[in-house]
């Protein structure tokens, strides 16, 4: 009953807040869409960490099937990018005083190339693994259907930023902030004392789980690095540079993000091998947090537990739809109808809408969240990063038209890529070739043409 009690409680006010919040919104983009740009420090980093750290069960999932590999692909790599991000972009990204990436797409190429990078970025904003997660996490806690929470969980969400927009996702994310950690502290500290640390993993574990590569191909371990590139092109590490009060609340921000992910991954990750350890047997690895819960948590703390799973997906997915939404309606919608028929709330909610249902069906296709995340990663991500890095750094700029041709064929490669990949041998050297570094090479030698176009080809 306590257990069921304390979820009940971050669920309700976790709702009430994003209402309660929304009431003071405007219409107006630019407190809509980031808030005033008055994002203090505490703020910054409360929506930056909770919102970055999403698909929890997935870390489960990857931690009881890989060990400690966990931290070193789904974790380090986020890392260097945030620290590279902070030092080379922040500053850069909020003197724009912008909106969003394809505004500045739109003005460092053109308005094509602006439109079609807003439709990756609608792609890569769905909440799809996010949703999964979160309505595998209610439907254990009560017992209920995961595909009926698929369509139950996004209602209130979508109202609520719908009306509110970014400031009732920057309330509610701070709300959940401390439950994030609160939960995985409490069950991390008492399955240490119960059953004890190192000694206890090595004699349960097996020896792959405690190595860095946890029995996987290199290539398969360097996707998640050149995955962890997202950071670059990812809309809401954008969104809350853009929102924060100064350049320097932006970077410190990050960095202090940074050993607070680190913080978190210790407990997340820990917890993963003593799932492992304890529950070695689970026919699906994604349910390792919750049946650990189940089975060897006590009363108030298991409660505590499943409310840090939920607070940790639910930022996630409260600002995903809310990005998905904004991005259909300020950088697609507005761009192809006349201003005076625009509505930036009305066509936002429809956004969300779309990238909801779009968000279902993934979530009913695919299953698997770690899945989910490789494939959109490794198809879209490739495309963006070329074109932001060219955006803030003139030397690597490209023309318009080689611009638009790398966002349209980047994807088609990597999706022929896994086509062709099906095909082959399982153990051949070229079926370890993942569809992002695919990905990668042809933006490259996009690149490398339009390079020698500009300084051979034009002279």
């Amino acid at each position: 009953m306590l257990d069921l009690i304390i979820i009940s409680f971050v669920l309700l006010v976790t709702i009430g807040t994003g209402f309660l919040a929304s009431r003071k919104s405007t219409g107006e983009a630019d407190s809509y869409i980031v808030s005033d740009r008055n994002m203090g420090l505490f703020t910054f980093v409360a929506v930056n960490v909770s919102t970055w750290y999403g698909g929890i069960l997935g870390i489960g999932e990857y931690s009881y099937r890989y060990g400690i590999s966990s931290w070193f692909t789904q974790g380090l790599p986020y890392y260097i990018f945030a620290f590279i991000f902070a030092f080379l972009f922040a500053g850069k990204v909020r003197a724009t005083g912008l909106l969003s990436i394809p505004a500045k797409l739109r003005i460092e190429y053109n308005k094509k190339v602006a439109i079609v990078a807003s439709i990756l970025i609608f792609t890569i904003t769905s909440p799809a693994p996010y949703l999964l997660t979160a309505a595998q996490i209610i439907a254990t806690i009560f017992d209920v259907p995961v595909d009926l929470m698929l369509f139950v969980i996004p209602v209130p969400l979508i109202i609520y930023l719908s009306i509110g927009g970014f400031r009732s996702n920057i309330k509610v994310d701070v709300f959940l902030f401390f439950f994030m950690f609160a939960g995985f502290i409490a069950a991390g500290t008492w399955l240490f004392i119960t059953h004890g640390g190192m000694p206890f993993l090595e004699q349960k574990l097996p020896v792959e789980h405690l190595s860095i590569t946890g029995g996987s191909s290199f290539f398969y371990l360097l996707v998640w690095y050149l995955v962890a590139a997202w950071t670059i092109a990812d809309p809401g590490f954008h969104q809350r540079v853009y929102a924060a009060k100064t350049a320097q609340v932006a970077k410190k921000g990050i960095l202090i993000s940074i050993a607070l992910w680190a913080l978190f991954d210790l407990f997340t990750n820990a917890t993963g091998l003593f799932a492992r350890a304890l529950l070695p047997d689970l026919q699906n690895p994604v349910s390792a947090f919750p049946e650990l819960a189940a089975n060897y948590l006590p009363v108030g703390i298991k409660g505590l537990f499943l409310a840090s799973l939920f607070a940790t997906v639910y930022t996630t997915l409260n600002s995903f739809i809310f990005l998905s939404g904004v991005t259909f309606s300020n950088d697609i919608v507005r761009e192809l109808i006349p201003n005076e028929k625009f509505h930036l709330k009305r066509y936002s909610a429809i956004g969300m809408i779309l990238s909801t249902l779009i968000a279902i069906i993934l979530s009913l296709t695919l299953r698997s969240i770690v899945d989910i995340w490789y494939y959109i990663g490794s198809l879209f991500v490739p495309a963006l990063i070329f074109l932001i890095t060219g955006a803030y750094f003139k030397k690597f700029k490209q023309g318009e038209g080689l611009a638009i041709f790398q966002l349209i064929f980047i994807p088609v490669s990597g999706l022929i890529w896994i086509i062709i990949r099906s095909e082959l041998p399982a153990d051949s050297f070229l079926a370890q070739i993942e569809p992002m570094i695919i990905g990668l090479l042809t933006g490259g030698a996009i690149y490398l043409i339009g390079w020698l176009q500009n300084h051979f080809l034009t002279r």
